[in-house]
């Protein structure tokens, strides 16, 4: 995963706005506590949950799939829960649901062994209409309307469902997002973390992926990361260098010199210069 402080992307967030997720996979509970990166940072190399939840009578991981599951992710879905039943801080059962949108919902039993099965669950995600919720949050943005907490997750949720063009919608899922005003705090804090967790685990290049993550978290730490690869490589100009192609990427993506200059703290004049030059 990207390096942007992961433990703030779920920071905030309310008992009723985890269970807008619920909702959308048919599952009820009165309790609903979301994990944070302490309890989900199994092993930082391979095994990092998307999202772990504690319900009333069970833990719950949850993980986005754009690709029907194989032999390889049962087998890392049955670490994650092997792991997580390691280090819960509770008697609850350990149980794992798949988000897809490539394959139909069923149940998968994988056999681990001569006679154990490990089963989990698939919600197919293609069941919601993409064009749909598009239209209605985006309507909403371009005239000031409320949206409401689960259409804006649900929005979030767009790339993954459109996922044969994922990363043309990612672009405009984010900058969309960016623009959302008229919610609380921390349904909007939700939907960036979900769409932090899409770009940080769909998106190849990572340049790009690391761009969009620091947008999404409100942090432009990679200007110095950027900065610091071109001082190694000997170029004077490094810090200027990497703001220059934070700003090209952004604008690229929809942002308006305005917006950047909220996001990075530079003036429009500063932000000019920098582009001129």
């Amino acid at each position: 995963m990207t390096s942007f402080s992961e433990d703030k992307i779920f920071k905030n967030i309310n008992e009723e706005d985890v269970k807008i997720i619920l909702d959308i996979i048919d599952v009820h509970s009165v309790k609903v506590k979301i994990w944070t990166k302490e309890l989900r940072l199994f092993d930082p190399k391979d095994y990092v949950p998307d999202i772990i939840l504690e319900l009333d009578n069970e833990n719950m991981i949850l993980e986005l799939q754009s690709t029907p599951v194989d032999e390889s992710f049962s087998k890392r879905g049955l670490t994650y829960v092997a792991i997580g039943n390691r280090v819960k801080e509770n008697d609850k059962e350990m149980n794992l649901i798949v988000l897809s949108t490539a394959e139909e919902s069923k149940v998968v039993e994988y056999k681990f062994s001569k006679d154990s099965v490990f089963t989990y669950r698939i919600v197919n995600l293609k069941d919601l209409n993409a064009d749909t919720i598009i239209n209605i949050v985006e309507a909403k943005i371009r005239n000031g309307l409320e949206i409401e907490a689960k259409e804006l997750v649900l929005y979030a949720l767009v790339p993954l469902i459109k996922s044969q063009n994922m990363e043309k919608y990612i672009k405009r899922v984010v900058h969309n997002l960016l623009q959302v005003s008229n919610v609380p705090e921390s349904v909007k804090n939700l939907s960036y973390g979900i769409e932090w967790l899409i770009v940080d685990k769909f998106i190849v290049d990572e340049e790009s992926r690391n761009i969009l993550c620091d947008v999404l978290g409100d942090r432009m730490t990679l200007i110095y990361e950027y900065g610091d690869r071109r001082e190694k490589k000997g170029m004077k100009e490094g810090m200027k260098e990497g703001m220059k192609e934070i700003i090209k990427n952004l604008l690229k993506s929809g942002d308006t010199l305005t917006e950047i200059s909220e996001k990075t703290g530079k003036s429009i004049k500063e932000l000019e210069e920098i582009l001129k030059d």
